[in-house]
C-alpha cells in the first residue's frame, strides 16, 4: 500500500496520534501504564518503543484494512477493526478504576496521595488530547474520502 493515503495516514499518526501518545507517556507516566508498572524502574528507552508501536499501529492497520477491502467481502473493514477495538474496550472496562485516578505508582499503591482525573490537570489534558485526536482523525477521514471519490469533470 503507498501513495497519497498511506502518506496521509502516516502523516495523522505523526502528527497527531504520536504527540498525544507521548504527552500521556512524559507527563503522566504511571496513568499511562494504568498503575500496572512502575515507570521509574523502566528504562527510558521503553517509553520510546511504546511510541514508536504507537504510530506504526496507525499505518499498518489502514493497510490491512484496505487490503481486507481489496477482497470486497461485505462487512470487511468491522471485522478488520474488531479485535483491536475489543482488546482495547476490555482493557478500559478492567482498568477503568485505576484510569480514573491521578497519581503515582507508589501512591496508587500505597493508597495515598490519590486524586480524581476529573478536575485535575491530567483530567483537562485527556479532554484537549481527546479533541486533538478526535478533529485529527476526521479531518484524516475526510481527506482519504475526498482521494477516494471519482472526480468529477467540468
Amino acid at each position: 500500500m503507498t501513495g497519497r493515503p498511506l502518506l496521509i495516514v502516516s502523516l495523522f499518526s505523526l502528527l497527531v496520534f504520536a504527540p498525544v501518545c507521548a504527552y500521556f507517556a512524559a507527563f503522566a507516566p504511571d496513568w499511562s501504564y494504568a498503575y500496572l508498572i512502575d515507570s521509574h524502574r523502566l528504562p527510558g528507552a521503553v517509553d520510546l518503543a511504546v511510541i514508536l508501536v504507537d504510530v506504526a499501529s496507525v499505518p499498518i492497520g489502514f493497510g490491512l484494512a484496505v487490503r481486507r477491502g481489496r477482497e470486497r467481502r461485505p462487512g470487511t473493514y468491522g471485522r478488520v477493526a474488531a479485535l483491536p477495538l475489543l482488546l482495547c474496550a476490555t482493557f478500559i472496562v478492567a482498568a477503568f478504576p485505576q484510569l480514573g485516578v491521578h497519581a503515582t505508582y507508589a501512591q496508587y499503591h500505597g493508597d495515598f496521595g490519590m486524586r480524581s482525573v476529573a478536575g485535575s490537570p491530567l483530567g483537562y489534558a485527556l479532554l484537549w488530547m481527546d479533541g486533538i485526536l478526535v478533529l485529527g482523525a476526521s479531518y484524516t477521514a475526510r481527506m482519504l474520502r475526498r482521494l477516494a471519490s471519482p472526480v468529477k469533470s467540468t
